[in-house]
């Protein structure tokens, strides 16, 4: 029986165990990896950030596709689904939350993450990446142009849960108790920037990094 792989990094996407153990699920070197990132000014040179661990264990580089806008933010929808679809580990990255938002937790992109997932592609998530995962998006004060707390619905991969990262750094507690008590949900994750909450089949399994996942109850005063 397959096992449903989720990776939900806190904020430093180079984290060294989290990376090998997704690069070994979405297949070594037999893997094709989509990594899925918003646009900015030189940002070739930070993909090494994202891949080198994964190259390590074995992953060729042609094999790994970035999707990413141009600076005007637009996308080649037909091109970034066809690459999503033939992968065998999908990552989305970190950066502007309201981006990747507005990117990837929409259509095509929802419906298509969700089907691979659940036909149990490895599926990664750093900070912006891992704030889209659940249904519903928390983004801190500390993430928007605004600075005022935000959220709206995401991709639905996890239910009856909110996700904060950047936890310890961010000092994101009360933001994310009060996100609980508005939407009701009884349970989130606060995520450190060198933690990974690890789950197969939507169940926590390890915490590889080397900071701390913080489980939070709606009851937590």
């Amino acid at each position: 029986m397959q096992t449903r792989k989720l990776y939900l990094l806190g904020g430093n996407t180079s984290q060294e165990e989290a990376n090998s153990h997704f690069a070994k699920a979405a297949g070594g070197e037999n893997a094709h990896i989509a990594l899925l990132i918003v646009y900015r000014e030189g940002y070739e040179a930070f993909l090494p950030r994202y891949t080198s661990h994964w190259i390590a264990q074995g992953v060729h580089k042609k094999n790994i596709s970035v999707i990413v806008p141009n600076e005007r933010g637009e996308l080649a929808t037909e091109d970034a689904t066809d690459i999503v679809s033939n992968a065998t580990g999908i990552f989305i990255g970190g950066g502007h939350s309201k981006t990747y938002y507005s990117l990837y937790a929409k259509e095509p992109f929802k419906q298509l993450l969700r089907e691979k997932y659940a036909a149990c592609t490895p599926l990664a998530g750093n900070s912006a990446g891992a704030l889209l995962i659940p249904e519903t998006v928390l983004l801190s004060p500390h993430d928007t142009d605004n600075q005022q707390a935000w959220s709206g619905p995401g991709l639905g991969i996890l239910q009856n849960q909110l996700i904060s990262v950047h936890f310890s750094q961010w000092h994101d507690e009360p933001n994310l108790i009060s996100g609980l008590h508005h939407h009701n949900i009884p349970f989130g994750y606060g995520i450190d920037e060198d933690a990974c909450l690890y789950l197969e089949n939507e169940n926590p399994t390890a915490v590889f990094g080397n900071e701390q996942v913080k489980r939070i109850e709606k009851g937590t005063l």
